[in-house]
């Protein structure tokens, strides 16, 4: 496999207590070796999920995803070729597990990490175990998803296919639902540009993960999470959320990111 998907970021005000959220809820396990004055990064196996602290000028929520590749050269070519317009610059050294910040055709941003670098540090170096809920897709929302679907699978050798009249790419485990981008969407709420919609988990029992959820609530009111559906820009943006073909049970972090959950 040429590349994989290996991370999602959040960035939050509160990303320690949103990191205990995810590990709570969805079993996902911490560092061995964690950064306690820079990020609480969390894993399923494959994806780590690192709750980032929001800094000055950034807003809070999701903030890109990253893959790792076989060949960092290569995949810049790739990159290249494909489109002379997309750039890419290197990451600050103080972020060891991606080198290189990217954008595809919607200026969404995503890393770029080699495999077998030796510069994987915290939870990227620890992936590889198997769990029951794990992360298995991302959706995001573009403006040509045919176009975005080229872009994937030629530069990263994801597998395109079409279903429904829905794009998506994937390395085998975790897809990149491509959900269209419209000002149409936006009707009776707040529009929004392309960008990461949400992200998804695949887990043994949604009805399980509904009862924990109430659990959770009485061990710790922090977990409460946002309430979804309510008024009329609550059901707009309900339906819209609702586009993604994957996900069964619908729900959000303490931060407000929308996450969606599909049982085995």
């Amino acid at each position: 496999m040429f590349a994989k998907i290996n991370h999602i970021a959040i960035a939050s005000d509160n990303y320690a207590a949103n990191a205990r959220f995810y590990m709570a809820l969805f079993g996902m396990k911490a560092s061995n070796n964690q950064r306690p004055a820079r990020a609480m990064p969390v894993g399923d196996g494959q994806i780590g999920l690192n709750n980032i602290p929001r800094r000055e000028g950034r807003r809070s929520g999701l903030d890109h995803f990253g893959f790792e590749v076989e060949s960092m050269q290569l995949t810049l070519e790739r990159i290249a070729k494909f489109d002379p317009s997309l750039q890419w610059v290197k990451r600050p050294s103080v972020r060891p597990n991606a080198a290189v910040s990217a954008h595809d055709l919607d200026l969404i941003v995503y890393d770029l990490a080699e495999r077998n670098s030796g510069k994987a540090q915290d939870i990227f170096a620890e992936n590889g175990w198997d769990q029951p809920r794990y992360i298995n897709h991302i959706a995001l929302r573009c403006r040509n998803p045919e176009r975005s679907a080229e872009f994937y699978s030629q530069v990263f050798e994801l597998e395109a296919s079409k279903k429904d009249g829905i794009w998506r790419v994937s390395d085998g485990r975790v897809s990149l639902i491509l959900l269209q981008w419209s000002m149409d969407n936006f009707i009776g709420h707040d529009p929004m540009p392309p960008q990461l919609d949400h992200f998804g988990f695949k887990v043994e029992s949604i009805e399980a993960v509904k009862r924990e959820m109430d659990e959770l609530i009485g061990y710790n009111p922090r977990f409460v999470t946002r309430p979804l559906g309510y008024g009329e820009e609550g059901q707009a943006r309900m339906s819209l959320f609702k586009q993604c073909p994957v996900g069964e049970f619908h729900l959000t972090d303490l931060e407000g990111v929308y996450i969606d959950v599909s049982e085995h």
